[in-house]
């Protein structure tokens, strides 16, 4: 992404990430920064299991708390009466096969991503092939092995 592109993000996820962000600050890492103190002060650090650990668990914090921070830079908060009824970011879309099986679906950009919450990464094949529709417009959209045709029923 340009560095220059502004992040789109829903109230929640920035609110949400924004709380983890907090989190790790004001808790997390000064808890192993105190970890690492009390390590260092057993003097031999060269075997220190304790020292190890808590090096290897400051450095994730501060690489999760970088990549928090690079997110809520230059962000554009989405405001719910921007939106039109064409699908685009955090759309919820309620699609049907050619079986006529329903499956909805929510937009998100690929770090929001989780399978057991239904959503497709803003930034996937079938994002592109959705992004703009609108509800009853009929898409086709390519895997490796297969090609589905579907229709939008609704876009929330």
């Amino acid at each position: 992404m340009a560095q220059d592109q502004k992040k789109v993000l829903t109230k929640e996820w920035y609110q949400k990430l924004f709380e983890e962000l907090t989190f790790l600050k004001s808790e997390r890492l000064p808890s192993v920064l105190g970890r690492l103190k009390d390590a260092i002060w057993q003097w031999d650090i060269s075997e220190n299991s304790d020292y190890d650990a808590a090096m290897s668990e400051k450095d994730l914090i501060e690489v999760r708390i970088a990549e928090i921070q690079d997110t809520l830079e230059n962000v554009e908060i989405l405001e719910w009466s921007k939106v039109t009824w064409e699908v685009k970011y955090n759309s919820v879309v309620v699609l049907e096969d050619e079986k006529g099986r329903q499956e909805t679906y929510r937009l998100v950009w690929t770090w929001e991503v989780d399978i057991l919450d239904w959503t497709i990464s803003f930034e996937s094949p079938a994002w592109q092939v959705l992004k703009g529709k609108r509800a009853w417009d009929e898409v086709s959209i390519r895997s490796p092995r297969w090609r589905y045709k579907l229709k939008v029923l609704e876009v929330k």
